[in-house]
């Protein structure tokens, strides 16, 4: 997602997750061939190159797709993505990193098909979907109350937010970099990640960014902060409000807190 910043290593890690990569070659792009689950309900999942899982239906609203390279080798790998009868896109999976690749995206309905298509066989890749309502996904209760609620990787909260301000507290204390995904509020166009209900935030990073700042964000990003927290207000209705931890496991002390205004 960000590209051309000073950002740290995990922001920069995901700066390559929604950008397209050069075709391998012909005989390591077979999209579909091995279907291990034609019917993927988006729950964790494990692809060995050639394996492919495929959502029929994908909710009508933001969803967030991570991924990690398992390979105890040193060999990076590549996942195939494609929603309603699009052209392939095709998303980098490096080796060894311990912070999840992740892109958010309303895919309106459509299936979703993802096939690892890495070029070395032992390049296993874990794909998993969040956001509210995703099967095997259990949020911790996130209370409009001001409770501080811990996000470690992976790990995700979800509320109901009251008809009228709120706020949204994400705080990291440790000086890590921490990353959290925001899906809420009324939907928007499709296409765009901050357009779809999807937000994604840093804290601890190398810049400040995002609304406010004068300076554009890093690409898939609405907002980063050198500050070790950031507060994100927002008025819409009695709505879920879900919030997912993207940070490197190297990452402590992420938290969220839903606050009433």
């Amino acid at each position: 997602m960000p590209r051309g910043t000073s950002l740290p290593r995990g922001i920069q890690e995901i700066d390559s997750m929604p950008k397209p990569l050069a075709p391998c070659p012909s005989e390591f792009e077979i999209i579909d061939r091995f279907s291990v689950n034609p019917n993927w309900n988006g729950s964790p999942i494990t692809l060995r190159p050639n394996d492919n899982a495929r959502i029929p239906q994908t909710p009508v609203g933001s969803v967030i797709l991570a991924w990690f390279n398992q390979t105890a080798l040193n060999s990076d790998g590549t996942l195939s993505l494609t929603s309603g009868g699009s052209a392939p896109q095709f998303l980098n999976a490096p080796a060894r990193y311990s912070q999840p690749f992740i892109l958010m995206n309303n895919w309106l309905g459509n299936d979703l098909s993802v096939t690892n298509v890495s070029v070395v066989t032992a390049t296993p890749i874990w794909v998993a979907l969040y956001g509210p309502g995703i099967p095997g996904i259990v949020p911790q209760k996130l209370p409009p109350d001001g409770t501080v609620v811990p996000l470690a990787t992976l790990a995700t909260a979800q509320g109901t937010a009251l008809p009228r301000w709120m706020q949204l507290k994400l705080t990291n204390n440790t000086g890590s970099l921490a990353v959290f995904a925001i899906i809420g509020g009324p939907l928007g166009a499709p296409g765009t990640t901050n357009g779809n209900n999807g937000y994604v935030i840093a804290v601890n990073a190398a810049a400040n960014t995002g609304p406010g700042t004068g300076v554009a964000p890093p690409d898939g990003y609405y907002a980063t902060t050198i500050g070790n927290y950031y507060t994100f207000q927002f008025n819409w209705g009695s709505s879920t409000i879900f919030v997912a931890g993207m940070s490197a496991t190297t990452s402590l002390g992420a938290t969220v807190a839903l606050v009433t205004l």
